[in-house]
């Protein structure tokens, strides 16, 4: 039997009395999805080639995998929901759904964003969320986005917050950057990243049509990020060495099912931030997609952005 290599040894073990279907999300998530069927202990599931030994117990419904899919559907349905995909179309394991502000549904109410669910359906529980943060003085360009994840029993939602950014001559780039808190409760710290945009120069045969890298930033670097200081955090070899993940597009004409995929390319050091990082790593990457259908990775579009948002805190 075909292995497959994940990145998580994660999914509900069986359970008696509970059916194989999640219930609908309401208001709230529900931390383990309802597909009990599944059963890890497969050949299929479990191998995780060492990648991941310590987590928490898993969020997810089944193992992650280190290349995710995208892959559109032709019907109704498509032109808002589509899907994180396994090795191919057919293997669905995440929906993902396209929320519009007139809805008002939780967690992100009016504004504009995309909804993941915890399974291959729109029916299953809500995992994570990514959406605009707020309008700025009436204008939808802002530098800021919210991202929704499983909070802890007293919180069902915990929010983090990906900040767009350029950088000056001569790199002229723009990145997103995020950070999140991970590890164990007794042990937890707070860890900073950023999606990269590959420039044409840049590109080789696994990015022919361009896309984002995510580097894994030190810690000397994590400050420049956040005040907005020109310092180029990933310029040097030393940080170009900790890139953990690629989101690499496909060309439309070529591949018009099939918008990106992304690469989980971390080391074992990477695989200890555990399942949360993984799912911050999806979301804010279906996030970038959603950016860029509607112009908002542009490097003009970003810039005009960061005016915006800084008059709209000056006038505040």
């Amino acid at each position: 039997m075909e292995q497959r290599d994940t990145l998580g040894a994660g999914g509900p073990s069986k359970q008696e009395g509970v059916s194989a279907r999640p219930e609908p999300f309401r208001d709230g998530f529900g931390i383990v999805s309802g597909h009990q069927d599944l059963d890890v202990s497969s050949d299929e599931t479990s191998d995780t080639s060492s990648f991941i030994t310590k987590i928490p117990p898993s969020l997810l419904y089944r193992p992650f995998p280190r290349v995710l899919k995208i892959y559109y559907q032709w019907n109704l349905a498509g032109f808002r929901i589509f899907h994180v995909c396994g090795k191919d179309e057919r293997d669905r394991i995440f929906a993902v759904k396209i929320h519009k502000s007139y809805h008002w549904s939780k967690p992100l109410g009016i504004f504009p964003g995309l909804y993941l669910y915890n399974g291959p359906s729109a029916k299953d529980n809500l995992i994570a969320a990514f959406g605009q943060e707020s309008y700025v003085r009436g204008f939808s360009l802002t530098t800021d986005y919210i991202v929704y994840l499983p909070g802890d029993e007293s919180n069902r939602w915990k929010s983090e917050t990906m900040r767009a950014r350029t950088t000056p001559r001569p790199d002229h780039n723009v990145l997103f950057h995020f950070s999140l808190e991970v590890g164990c409760e007794k042990n937890r710290r707070r860890e900073s990243f950023e999606w990269r945009k590959v420039k044409k120069s840049e590109r080789d045969d696994e990015m022919q049509n361009g896309g984002f890298k995510l580097f894994w930033l030190p810690t000397d670097s994590r400050q420049n990020c956040l005040t907005g200081s020109s310092g180029q955090s990933t310029a040097n070899g030393d940080v170009e060495n900790r890139v953990v993940a690629i989101f690499s597009w496909y060309s439309f004409f070529a591949s018009p099912k099939h918008p990106f995929d992304l690469k989980i390319i971390g080391d074992e050091k990477f695989a200890e931030l555990g399942e949360r990082c993984y799912l911050m790593i999806l979301i804010t990457a279906l996030g970038l997609w959603w950016l860029y259908s509607v112009g908002k990775t542009q490097r003009g579009a970003v810039a005009v952005a960061e005016k915006i948002t800084r008059k709209g805190k000056e006038v505040v």
